[in-house]
């Protein structure tokens, strides 16, 4: 069999074996990496592509915190929620084309879905602890596999493999650290092994690749893994960042907000990630406060974009922003989703481009 030269292509050769054999993460010693800005002249500026939100109008049930978002390969975004069981359908000019699904048992029917996604043939629709539902871009069903687990961050190859990094409590996943899911429904699992992953990272991570690696970011600590997906996916490179913001904050058990990673995307500038922390009104309140029921959502929280170099894990630019709720970048483009509430409590998202302007002191 030919080597395949990219992740579509290596992706489609996992199936091959049913038993995960890559290096334990274990085996691997983190690198420990100052967040400290490279280029202090390199600048993120965040543009304002589309806003969509209100009470009126048709589909607009669709905006909510808990909301997930796709772009697809027919340039529709595609929003879903915790709320109701149904995909929202809107074009870029944010006009309300259709619904899709609804709450049942049977094909195309949900409870709650997690997490929605595309690739150029299929688009992915996850729901807590219900698996993964294909449809095709007619959304018509093309296949559901069952398993049990909470999947809320999803990267897609070229190939329709998902990748994603979550509890899976099965025999075959339990414990391991990165899941691969075929569009025929086969799933392979890589990483430790071991339980301990399940207690130290119990939200999972963010995954998002390139042609040949892939990257997770844990969502509830620093830690950062590059995967190799040749021969057989393997943990290579993993780092522990300090982030001084990020330090600052309790994470006991019944701290709520917490800092956690909420998003990543890969492109020509570098590793991107949007990360948010507790608004600093929250300093010196009690932990087990009940936070979230304190005003707006985006009242609770702070956010940061940062630009990382994928090689070495150092930030070459930061962004912050202390007006929003930034959820995560839109799976199909380079957008970022943002959640507003009004003082009136009237919802919207905004999708934003962020973009970077290079200084002479950029030091790659």
């Amino acid at each position: 069999m030919a080597k395949p030269h990219n992740l579509a292509a290596a992706l489609l050769l996992l199936t091959a074996s049913s038993t995960p054999v890559a290096p334990s993460l274990s085996a691997q010693v983190p690198t420990r990496v100052s967040s400290d800005v490279l280029c202090a002249e390199c600048v993120i500026t965040i543009d304002t592509v589309l806003t969509l939100g209100g009470l009126e109008g048709e589909g607009m049930e669709a905006i909510h915190e808990t909301l997930t978002i796709v772009i697809d390969a027919r340039e529709r975004i595609l929003i879903a929620n915790s709320v109701h069981p149904r995909i929202y359908v809107f074009d870029m000019a944010g006009r309300f084309l259709r619904t899709v699904g609804r709450e049942g048992e049977g094909p195309g029917e949900y409870h709650r879905i997690s997490h929605i996604n595309a690739g150029p043939r299929y688009i992915h629709v996850f729901e807590f602890h219900r698996g993964r539902t294909l449809l095709d871009h007619d959304f018509e069903f093309v296949r559901r596999d069952l398993f049990p687990g909470q999947i809320n961050q999803v990267f897609v190859t070229d190939s329709e493999v998902a990748a994603f990094s979550s509890w899976i409590p099965t025999p075959d996943a339990d414990g391991y650290s990165l899941h691969l899911l075929a569009p025929s429904g086969e799933l392979e699992s890589f990483g430790d092994g071991a339980s301990g992953y399940r207690t130290r990272a119990l939200g999972g991570a963010v995954v998002t690749g390139d042609g040949a690696s892939l990257w997770s970011i844990e969502w509830l600590s620093t830690r950062m893994t590059r995967w190799d997906l040749l021969p057989k996916p393997a943990p290579v490179r993993i780092w522990e960042r300090t982030v001084d913001e990020w330090e600052r904050h309790d994470r006991g058990p019944s701290s709520d907000p917490i800092p956690s990673n909420t998003g990543a995307m890969i492109d020509e500038s570098g590793l991107w990630i949007v990360w948010r922390e507790p608004d600093t009104g929250w300093a010196g309140r009690p932990s087990d406060e009940s936070r979230r029921n304190a005003g707006r959502v985006q009242d609770n929280y702070d956010n940061w974009v940062e630009l990382l170099d994928p090689a070495t894990g150092r930030t070459l630019a930061r962004y912050f922003d202390n007006g929003g709720f930034l959820i995560t970048f839109v799976p199909g483009s380079r957008y970022l989703v943002a959640y507003h509430e009004t003082e009136a409590g009237v919802p919207y998202i905004h999708l934003l481009e962020p973009r970077l302007t290079r200084g002479p002191g950029d030091q790659r």
